[in-house]
């Protein structure tokens, strides 16, 4: 996706809350009910869009931007938050706005 980066952050911001959404969907169904698979398999498709941008898009920007040794900074960071981290993407502040 191409265009101004404030643009591509709120489509990014935007696929991140339709999988919240469907996740909080997820969890209100059950496995037998005859939306469950539909509703798994849009999922599915859309965390798969959504990796493959930032896998080909985002990243090599945001690599290019940032230089090594920040990065390995921020993973540090990163990996020293997990332990605090919410274990359930619905406990995130953003998926209950």
């Amino acid at each position: 996706m191409r265009g101004a980066p404030h643009c591509r952050t709120d489509h990014r911001i935007r696929e991140h809350h339709v999988v919240l959404w469907i996740l909080s969907e997820l969890a209100h169904l059950d496995s037998a009910d005859e939306r469950f698979d539909a509703k798994m398999t849009v999922l599915i498709e859309n965390v798969r869009h959504h990796v493959e941008e930032e896998e080909k898009e985002w990243f090599p920007e945001v690599r290019k931007a940032m230089g090594r040794n920040r990065l390995q900074e921020v993973g540090t960071q990163l990996e020293a938050a997990r332990s605090t981290a919410p274990r359930s993407p619905l406990a995130v502040p953003s998926a209950r706005k």
